[in-house]
């Protein structure tokens, strides 16, 4: 159910919200129910492998794969000019929405594990519209204990709203989000400079 059916239910009511409200959008407005993330990104990485022309115009990607809960916290993902174009996106939409909302600026890009690193690895402005989950990751994430009455449909509709409204900022921006990556920290383990995360061949078989 919130592993990823909320996600999924999430993304169709901000694309009936947008539809309704947003019929002409400045930007093609699409939506991405791929299977196969916890193989190894196979849907989304055979989509941007199979869409150069996509991926290498899109204007952001928008990930929500945190559960039922309210989102909370947006990473920048180590792209230095993200930061300024998601605060203009956040002023435009109500306090009520945005007040526990808060921004890693420039972040550093996640080592994989769902959907939008198979655009950051491009690099490609892919992000993740997190939650903080702690039932979610003792109790429910993956079991059998992740069952509808764990879903909090008020946080869905707070969610769905969110990423319309994101998406309407992102469609009607005048500007490109760049792709500027930071200087990655030194690697504590290894005492290497950090490197930018690598696009891996998609899966196209059981085999590989």
């Amino acid at each position: 159910a919130t592993d990823n059916g909320t996600g999924t239910i999430m993304m169709l009511e901000a694309m009936r919200i947008l539809k309704a409200t947003y019929p002409n959008p400045r930007r093609t407005l699409l939506v991405g129910h791929w299977g196969g993330e916890e193989q190894g990104l196979v849907g989304s990485g055979a989509f941007a492998a199979d869409h150069p022309d996509v991926v290498g115009n899109l204007q952001a990607a928008f990930n929500q794969d945190n559960g039922t809960w309210r989102i909370d916290f947006i990473r920048m993902q180590g792209f230095t000019g993200a930061g300024a174009h998601f605060g203009r996106w956040l002023s435009a939409v109500p306090d009520e929405i945005t007040e526990h909302i808060e921004l890693d600026i420039p972040g550093v890009p996640e080592t994989g594990g769902s959907d939008h690193m198979s655009f950051i690895c491009v690099p490609a402005a892919g992000f993740r519209l997190q939650s903080s989950y702690p039932d979610y990751r003792q109790y429910t994430w993956h079991t059998n204990l992740d069952t509808y009455d764990k879903v909090v449909f008020d946080d869905l509709r707070n969610n769905a709203t969110l990423a319309a409204m994101l998406a309407y900022q992102a469609s009607e921006d005048p500007e490109r989000v760049p792709v500027d990556q930071r200087v990655l920290p030194t690697d504590e383990r290894t005492g290497r400079p950090g490197t930018w995360p690598q696009c891996r061949p998609p899966r196209r078989s059981a085999g590989g």
